[in-house]
């Protein structure tokens, strides 16, 4: 977008017009312009989150647009680019600013879908930049969020990709109330590229992390437990050791049918055979989940469940009968008295 700007204009006549760009272009989510540099978004949007701060009350729109820009429109030199931003003070200032329960819906779910774009810093951020109190309040700012849009699969998505950074962090994961442990269920929904999900499947010692948490939620150990078995084929052979030894312990003295393993996979498989159909064939992401779909179709079979280990997988039915979510989701649960 480029906009004549006279040199004569004074700075706040520069930023006025700059507004008015921004508006016209990302007021609405149809048909965003793509963001192809994030520099001078950024630059604005810094700007705003720096007058909101001052006490200009006046900046919900334009950081709303800044953000619909950045979260809704960035092409993937923007993402790239993204990943080396390192936030100020004022900054974080600004995106607690931007979750603060007193503004817009559209302008939190901007913000929440943001964060992923920002999550390497996010969770790496030293404590000069962002101190315990800002933590705080912007997780309690992005849970509220979270339970205020419409859980969409691309919600979850994004949902997820923090969530899991946030599970990962010692200085995140104390804030994270036990129902939003609940958040574990969208299993189906974890971005693919998400880096602090595949640290978290790849460590064996995270197992004993999440059980940590059994106080507060029963139910994470659990989902947990489901989503490593779902992605078993993929686990490093310490991982499979670690939750083969955790399977057993929960699974001691009671049995499970099996079949309700089997319909957890076909659900998953349905739904990557139905997102496929709208890609191209020859896509990135087309490749990926033709991928996905035959990883899904190996892991059916009873041997990626260890069976000389003679696992039933008595996790499986904990996590049905744990959560109404997922009897809606799997409607025949299959499973046996014990």
């Amino acid at each position: 977008m480029r906009a004549p700007v006279s040199p004569t204009f004074s700075q706040e006549r520069k930023w006025h017009v700059s507004r008015l760009v921004m508006r016209s272009a990302y007021k609405w989510d149809i048909r965003l312009p793509r963001v192809e540099d994030p520099h001078d978004v950024l630059t604005f949007l810094i700007y705003h989150f720096q007058s909101a701060g001052s006490g200009d009350r006046d900046q919900d729109e334009p950081i709303q647009n800044a953000l619909n820009a950045l979260a809704y429109a960035s092409s993937p030199i923007t993402v790239d680019a993204l990943k080396c931003f390192e936030p100020t003070q004022s900054f974080v200032r600004g995106i607690c600013y931007a979750f603060h329960d007193d503004k817009p819906l559209q302008l939190r779910k901007a913000a929440l879908f943001f964060l992923p774009l920002i999550d390497n810093w996010l969770f790496n951020a030293p404590d000069s930049v962002m101190r315990d109190n800002q933590v705080s309040r912007l997780y309690v700012g992005w849970a509220s969020t979270v339970d205020s849009i419409e859980r969409t699969h691309d919600a979850q998505k994004a949902i997820l990709a923090v969530f899991y950074g946030m599970i990962l962090s010692p200085r995140w994961r104390p804030h994270i109330v036990p129902e939003k442990w609940k958040l574990l269920e969208y299993f189906g929904s974890v971005p693919e590229d998400s880096q602090f999900f595949r640290k978290c499947v790849d460590d064996p010692g995270f197992i004993d992390v999440i059980r940590g948490t059994e106080y507060k939620s029963p139910t994470a150990i659990v989902f947990w437990l489901a989503i490593l078995w779902l992605r078993y084929k993929e686990l490093t052979a310490r991982v499979r050791e670690r939750l083969e030894e955790v399977t057993k312990e929960r699974a001691r003295g009671k049995r499970m049918d099996p079949r309700w393993y089997l319909s957890v996979m076909d659900s998953e498989l349905r739904m990557a055979e139905d997102e496929l159909t709208r890609h191209c064939m020859q896509s990135v992401a087309a490749i990926a989940l033709r991928e996905k779909i035959h990883n899904l179709q190996q892991a059916r079979f009873p041997s990626s469940l260890s069976r000389e280990a003679g696992l039933e997988l008595d996790l499986l039915s904990d996590v049905l009968t744990a959560h109404p979510f997922l009897s809606s989701k799997f409607p025949r649960p299959w499973i046996l008295s014990w």
